[in-house]
């Protein structure tokens, strides 16, 4: 009786990526499939599926990068051609943030359970924003407009795609839309 209560009891932690409580000696999160243990994957699959990495270095390196390097470089004396290009890199590091955090919230959805997928995750996120504010819930729909909604395997490449349409319009607006009037 003493052996089954300490088998009941198995150390348990918590996934890098996902949160959940797994078995301690796992190798791989059973939810989300995220590596454990640092030395047996790649380093950078081990990095983006880093919760830590991504919440407190990534994103928000990103948001400071974007506005500031282009400053930088911009008031430094550094001579462009068009400096529209500078505005699009900015654009897309902002983006790559936002969508990154927003990402993180419907990941954390699945990991809870209350979505299956990814697009199941968008729509609990949506509801929950709606109930905050439906202001913000209308701007999470534009913001959503153009990005696929396919089962993402974390919050990174989904980031880095919505990111790109969005510069891709972007782009298109600066330099073949506004050009014509």
């Amino acid at each position: 009786m003493v052996t089954s209560g300490i088998e009941e009891g198995k150390k348990q932690i918590s996934c890098r990526n996902c949160g959940s409580l797994i078995p301690a000696e796992s190798e791989r999160c059973v939810f989300c499939g995220a590596y454990q243990i640092a030395g047996r994957v790649p380093v950078l699959k081990y990095f983006s599926e880093s919760k830590f990495f991504r919440r407190f270095l990534l994103y928000p390196f990103s948001a400071l990068l974007s506005p500031g390097l282009p400053l930088v470089l911009y008031f430094s004396g550094v001579r462009f051609a068009d400096k529209t290009w500078l505005i699009v890199f900015s654009f897309f590091g902002i983006l790559f943030c936002i969508f990154g955090y927003i990402s993180e919230w419907i990941f954390l959805h699945k990991a809870r359970g209350e979505a299956k997928d990814f697009r199941q995750g968008f729509f609990e996120w949506q509801k929950k924003l709606f109930d905050r504010s439906p202001a913000l819930s209308y701007a999470g729909m534009f913001l959503f407009v153009c990005v696929p909604l396919v089962d993402w395997p974390n919050p990174i490449p989904f980031s880095l795609s919505s990111s790109a349409i969005w510069t891709a319009i972007l782009i298109f607006l600066i330099k073949i839309l506004f050009p014509l009037f």
